[in-house]
């Protein structure tokens, strides 16, 4: 039996025969001062190369060869801590009993979360997880089409997933004023991919997709799920083909999550300001508005825009209602009740989706780095 213990896999150490392995030393005395550990797939039993052991926290090495072996020497009696750790796989930590237990074998089960780059606590880190889509959209058609592209290639997945993550490391240069965002913000976020061979997601049911039926069984760590969808195919005519974006949440938390085509870094930092920074769209048309205090990007009404304006030395003249003319200017076609600062191009006030986030919306991502996790019971 195999139990869960604060994220990691506990397991009991299982003995190995008393046959020994070619070109190891025999370990028969029961008062043996080395452990033979042995790591294996827990679903295929096969060895496991490359996994670093620990020893009561202590790094002791790698396992080597197809048989996933290592011996870990010396080892005093009593009660020990193995710790196994590699990468696609869960992490097992194990007691084993020495002088009565010198031969172990460690169970991994293949992990569906794998880190991209170093990662830090999860408690302290903004925490993405980026998830493949089974399904695209076929401009000929203008249908949704199941597509392979990620499905049978994860490094093309892995590829594109790549290539937003930059636009979030230097997120300093999507703003207007860097300076008003901690220097150390590319330390704020850990990355992972989802990889499950039987289930992906759907970018194309619903508004943001649909995530793999056990992603949050899966993953419940997350802060914000991402699902990739690869770009359209087909001849382009227009709409609906122009890049889609859509977010589940406003800001990061239970069950969040937005989608983004892989071909688009604007559609995903537009999309990632709604689920991963909390911020409100600007622009007048059929979308969710609030004021999302504290430091809003959006207020609901001038008197308040104003006087967030003169308390940040900004300029209060700025501050307009959110309404959207015909092409000539002379009609209005859409008006809320709602006021915006941000002068354009804001990122987050126009459908195209360009320019730059502006002092507003930048002190509300200030914001929420600051305050990272205190959405969280």
């Amino acid at each position: 039996m195999f139990v869960t213990v604060s994220g990691f896999l506990l397991s009991p150490v299982v003995a190995l025969s008393t046959d020994t392995p070619s070109g190891l030393p025999a370990m028969n005395d029961t008062h043996a001062s080395s452990i033979l550990i042995t790591c294996r797939d827990a679903n295929t039993k096969t060895g496991i190369a490359d996994v670093r052991m620990y020893l009561d926290g202590e790094y002791r090495g790698t396992t080597a060869g197809t048989d996933g072996h290592i011996i870990v020497s010396p080892v005093s009696p009593g009660k020990h801590t193995l710790r196994a750790v590699r990468r696609g796989f869960m992490e097992n930590i194990s007691t084993i009993q020495i002088p009565d237990e010198t031969n172990a074998i460690l169970l991994l089960h293949p992990a569906k979360i794998i880190p991209i780059g170093e990662t830090g606590p999860k408690e302290e880190r903004m925490d993405i997880v980026f998830v493949p889509s089974k399904t695209q959209y076929d401009c000929t058609k203008k249908e949704k089409v199941i597509t392979d592209y990620y499905t049978a290639n994860e490094d093309n997945f892995r590829t594109d997933v790549n290539t937003l993550i930059k636009t979030l490391l230097v997120l300093n240069s999507r703003t207007a004023n860097h300076s008003c965002l901690p220097e150390d913000t590319p330390n704020r976020f850990n990355f992972y991919y989802y990889s499950d061979p039987g289930d992906f997601a759907d970018a194309f049911s619903g508004c943001a997709g649909t995530l793999p039926e056990d992603f949050w069984e899966d993953a419940p760590f997350t802060d914000v799920a991402v699902i990739i969808y690869p770009k359209y195919t087909g001849s382009y005519t227009g709409p609906p083909c122009e890049p889609n974006g859509c977010s589940s949440s406003m800001g990061p938390g239970t069950n969040s999550w937005f989608k983004s085509p892989a071909n688009a870094g604007s559609v995903f930092m537009h999309e990632a300001g709604h689920a991963v920074f909390g911020l409100i769209d600007t622009y007048c048309g059929e979308t969710y508005y609030t004021e999302n205090n504290p430091t809003p990007n959006v207020w609901s009404s001038q008197s308040a825009c104003i006087l967030s304006a003169q308390g940040n030395r900004w300029d209060p003249s700025l501050c307009r209602q959110i309404v959207q003319t015909s092409k000539n200017g002379t009609t209005v076609t859409c008006t809320k009740k709602f006021w915006r600062y941000d002068p354009e191009p804001d990122l987050m006030g126009n459908s195209l989706f360009y320019g730059k986030f502006g002092n507003a919306t930048t002190l509300h991502i200030h914001y929420m780095l600051d305050n990272i996790n205190r959405w969280n019971p």
